[in-house]
């Protein structure tokens, strides 16, 4: 009996970290698990207050009743986080959490920033999604998001001249790499270069987003472009590069049926099932060693059969809830026990490792003929 209670209050626990047997697609809920993490993180639960400077002015005549709305907003984050976090009516909860992002931001114009206006979006949307279709909401969203940021360029003249992009690399960042160019040069041709380069990736992501046969290549755009882009200039804008890559997660595509994989006996093979089964908290993977002998190949059945080596890998950690809490913690420790130089290469070390690893150019993990004419990852 003991053990019965026992079994029960550990399963209870492993909740947040799985994502299936829900009214989310995996994928989705997934994504909202993490951006719970970020908020989190990020202390939005703790910059919830009652009206100050509110977009609407006459909310300011609930300053009458004292923590009122405040602990409206943050009970619907909190009821909504827990939820959500512990696989229960996860849609409505994903309702809730957005509904506390709007009112936080309508209530006091110092909290709002885009990112948040953004993942308030997301929660939203991914409340209305339908577990049995593609999430075609966010990507109408993430379309409208770089087509947003595009109509923005195009319409301020420092963009066409290079004149903002000088100005934020020379002066603002002091890139060494663009800071040499201009001082040898003396001209704009390089931050022009870098403005139509930067207007003319947004436009084709975000017109390749609206079109599920061309969503391969917004995906792979965003990776490189977002990667290349920190690189560049050490900037994350904000937290704007981590939200679109974890809007990303919804796209994957996660395995309906449990997987079989074979793998020999090899010391690569050994320790990488070790890892799945750290990772895999939903158990989608059953894994079983190769009854061949000196065989050092990793195969699977069922959905991946069509996969193998590096590509069957890459779509294994894809398809695990702890890959992504992974990379993601070590992302946060990065930001929170480093700063300047020695977070910028850390950063960059993850980032670019992680497009090597996981790119589809790299190992064409989205190739048309997988995508079940969904053409999401």
């Amino acid at each position: 009996m003991e053990n019965l209670e026992a079994n029960k209050i550990i399963k209870f626990l492993s909740l947040p970290f799985k994502v299936y047997g829900t009214s989310m697609r995996p994928g989705v809920l997934m994504m909202c698990k993490i951006f719970i993490v970020l908020l989190i993180a990020h202390n939005f639960f703790g910059s919830i207050t009652d009206p100050f400077i509110p977009f609407i002015s006459s909310l300011d005549n609930l300053n009458e009743y004292p923590k009122l709305l405040e602990s409206i907003i943050k009970s619907l984050f909190i009821i909504g986080s827990a939820t959500l976090v512990f696989n229960y009516k996860v849609r409505l909860a994903a309702i809730f959490i957005a509904c506390s992002i709007f009112l936080a931001i309508l209530t006091s114009k110092p909290i709002f920033r885009n990112h948040l206006f953004i993942i308030g979006c997301v929660y939203f949307l991914s409340g209305l999604s339908s577990k049995q279709e593609s999430p075609w909401l966010l990507f109408f969203q993430l379309g409208l998001v770089y087509l947003g940021a595009l109509l923005n360029k195009l319409t301020q003249i420092e963009w066409w001249s290079g004149q903002f992009m000088h100005n934020w690399l020379f002066v603002a960042l002091e890139n060494p790499v663009y800071s040499a160019w201009y001082k040898s040069t003396s001209n704009l041709i390089l931050a022009k270069l870098i403005s139509y380069v930067a207007m003319l990736a947004e436009l084709l992501i975000g017109i390749c987003l609206f079109f599920p046969k061309a969503r391969f290549y917004a995906i792979a755009m965003i990776l490189v472009f977002h990667t290349i882009l920190f690189s560049f200039t050490g900037e994350t804008f904000g937290y704007f590069m981590e939200d679109i890559l974890i809007i990303l997660i919804a796209f994957k595509e996660w395995p309906k049926q449990l997987v079989q994989i074979e793998y020999g006996l090899s010391n690569f093979n050994v320790r990488l099932v070790e890892l799945i089964k750290l990772l895999d908290f939903d158990k989608r993977f059953v894994l079983r060693k190769s009854s061949k002998l000196h065989c050092n190949a990793i195969k699977a059945k069922g959905e991946f059969k069509d996969f193998n080596g590096k590509t069957l890998i890459v779509h294994i950690l894809l398809s695990t809830s702890g890959f992504y809490m992974l990379i993601l913690f070590i992302e946060l420790g990065i930001r929170y026990f480093f700063n300047n130089v020695i977070e910028y290469w850390l950063l960059f070390i993850l980032f670019w490792v992680l497009l090597l690893l996981l790119s589809p150019i790299v190992f064409n993990c989205m190739k048309i003929k997988h995508l079940n004419k969904s053409h999401v990852i």
